[in-house]
């Protein structure tokens, strides 16, 4: 009798060590940054591998196109671009270890990077991205309109977010350009999930932004969020909304 106790209270412990323990898996999510910009002849190219890649992959890749401003000054001023992503591109450099910043550039996770029309690499590193899984995600992200043309975007999170930020990116899923002077001129250039704006925030467990709905009746726009370390900038955690 005491052997059978002692074996029910070994294995019953057991047990309940097991589903105390449990950690939630979160699904494996790539999110790919592209610095590109209408003024350069090398961009149309990775600004193609970047619409093919979004067709071809789930909804666990995202894509970001962010337009560069140094390239204005030679014949082209980009209306998409800000310096604010040029910025953005420069804290990539500074974690790269690089002196300089270049178009195209693909950023992928925050971890890989590549020149933007390098469709291996970019195979490559969104292979290696989702293998693995994330240690935090968002179990909710909406964005509907509020008062006048501003954008309420409301999320929740799970899991390690500590000394992250969060990222919100309203995005133009498909924009057309006849660019009339500079390194493309004559050409029509399309692409894909241009960034309009860039707000981040502290991560916490859940919170809200407010954004400029930019003539949401003539675009189609959407709102991507990932979860980044303010520590060696990998993304650690990404989702995507429409417009409520």
């Amino acid at each position: 009798m005491n052997y059978v106790l002692l074996i029910f209270l070994v294995l019953a412990g057991s047990t309940w060590h097991t589903d105390s323990d449990k950690t939630t898996r979160f699904e494996p999510v790539a999110v790919i940054e592209l610095f590109t910009s209408q003024g350069c002849s090398s961009c149309p190219a990775a600004d193609r591998l970047l619409t093919k890649t979004l067709k071809e992959s789930g909804k666990n890749i995202m894509a970001l196109s962010f337009h560069v401003d140094y390239w204005n000054h030679l014949g082209w001023a980009d209306p998409f671009s800000d310096k604010a992503y040029t910025k953005r591109q420069y804290a990539y450099a500074k974690q790269f270890n690089s002196r300089s910043v270049y178009t195209p550039q693909m950023v992928v996770n925050g971890k890989a990077q590549f020149v933007g029309s390098n469709e291996a690499a970019l195979k490559k590193a969104l292979n290696e991205a989702t293998q693995r899984t994330p240690p935090a995600n968002f179990t909710a992200l909406s964005a509907s309109p509020a008062s006048g043309k501003v954008l309420k975007v409301r999320y929740q999170l799970e899991g390690d977010y500590q000394n992250c930020q969060v990222n919100f990116a309203l995005v133009s899923k498909h924009e057309t350009t006849a660019i009339q002077r500079g390194e493309n001129g004559g050409r029509t250039l399309s692409s894909d999930n241009v960034v309009r704006q860039f707000v981040k925030v502290p991560a916490k467990s859940a919170g809200e932004v407010l954004l400029n709905d930019i003539d949401s009746g003539a675009i189609d726009l959407s709102v991507i969020a990932y979860v980044q370390k303010n520590d060696g900038l990998r993304i650690v955690g990404a989702a995507k909304a429409g417009i409520e």
